[in-house]
């Protein structure tokens, strides 16, 4: 199912890219395509320029039980959100996008954290604010305009927003770099709240 960015929220090609190409990359079996077209990707046809986003939505959960059907849905999706982000960072979009990440710097980085994640989709806003003693609190939500259009659907998850944070603060610092602590969601906002600290 195609979407048009000017009337609903969507997720860009390069997302789908990351979460096929790479994330579930030799684990395309024939139950795993029926899984993913009945949430609403039918994989014989060549991607779209941009889907909807609860259809982005139910092919991640559909496809974080099918990577990790062991883990607790929240493990789940947080370790899936984790596997997008670097395959984020093999797509061309990706590739620019963290190159100049790195160049920025950390502090400068999660700054621009909003105009980085718009590379993915048309449909989220962040906020990063520094605290007075050191790190940041950061917020991302579904841009208001969104809303009536996704109804009941979550549109996006805060655990695998922490894991795709999480990942892509790797991606632009190393092992080492201070994680995303979840600490507070307004599911009416459609908002999820992180402190991003560094290491003592």
């Amino acid at each position: 199912m195609a979407a048009s960015p000017q009337n609903e929220p969507v997720v860009f090609s390069q997302m789908l890219e990351a979460l096929i190409v790479y994330a579930m990359q030799g684990r395309l079996n024939d139950a795993a395509l029926r899984r993913i077209e009945a949430a609403g990707i039918d994989l014989s046809q060549s991607l779209m320029v941009a889907y909807p986003l609860t259809v982005w939505y139910d092919v991640v959960l559909a496809c974080s039980e099918l990577l990790f059907p062991d883990q607790p849905q929240t493990e789940a999706l947080y370790a899936i959100g984790k596997k997008i982000a670097h395959g984020y960072a093999h797509t061309n979009m990706g590739k620019a996008l963290f190159a100049n990440l790195r160049v920025q710097g950390w502090q400068r980085a999660v700054g621009n954290l909003a105009r980085a994640l718009r590379t993915g989709g048309n449909f989220l806003a962040a906020h990063a604010n520094e605290l007075p003693g050191g790190g940041f609190e950061v917020s991302v939500e579904i841009l208001p305009e969104f809303h009536a259009a996704l109804g009941g659907h979550p549109g996006v998850d805060s655990n695998f927003m922490r894991g795709f944070l999480d990942a892509s603060a790797e991606l632009i610092r190393g092992a080492q770099s201070p994680t995303f602590t979840l600490t507070g969601v307004d599911r009416q906002a459609r908002r999820a709240t992180y402190l991003v600290r560094e290491s003592a």
